[in-house]
Formats: C-alpha cells, structure tokens, sequence
C-alpha cells in the first residue's frame, strides 16, 4: 500500500512532500534522542563501582522467606505497582488529561 502512495506522487503534489519531510524530521529527532541517552549511558557507565562493592558476595535467601514471596506472587504484584506508577507519572504530564 505505501508503494501505492509513494508511486502515484507527483514533484507538484504538496501533501507528498510535507509527508517526506515529517518523516525525515522525525528520522532527524529520533537520532537526536538516540545520540543523547547513549552519551548518558557511557556517562553512567564510565562511572566505577565503589570499592566496598567490589568484595560482594552471593546473598541467600533462605527458604522459608522465598516460599512466603512465591505465595504472595511479590513478583507480579511489584510489577503491577511500578507499571501503575509509572502510567501515572506519564499521564500526569499529559496536559489535558494531568
């Protein structure tokens, strides 16, 4: 169906044009985008983890506690909560619906 469009478009169409260049505006933001959160990514990751963290060992949880966590489904229910925490955060920057 885009073949359709793109091979019926004319050079004095405008509705082809502005279409080009919204997407190519689009292409322009999006690489913006993707250019600033890789370079706060290699900031993060240039950052070195603290000495008192490095000598870690494994942590274990004993059985009685990941039994009463499995029981309670923790795991879906934390899930459900920062999913719903999150639409919220992002609904109220939504000016007509916050």
């Amino acid at each position: 169906m885009n073949e359709e469009i793109i091979n019926s478009c004319q050079w004095y169409d405008p509705s082809c044009t502005l279409e080009w260049l919204r997407d190519e505006f689009q292409a322009f933001g999006v690489w913006i985008l993707d250019s600033i959160l890789s370079s706060v990514a290699s900031i993060f990751e240039s950052i070195p983890a603290p000495d008192f963290m490095q000598n870690i060992g494994t942590i274990v949880v004993p059985s009685s506690v990941t039994w009463i966590l499995e029981a309670f489904q923790l795991d879906i229910g934390i899930g459900i909560i920062v999913s719903a925490y999150t639409a919220r955060f992002i609904l109220k920057r939504i000016p007509i619906i916050g």
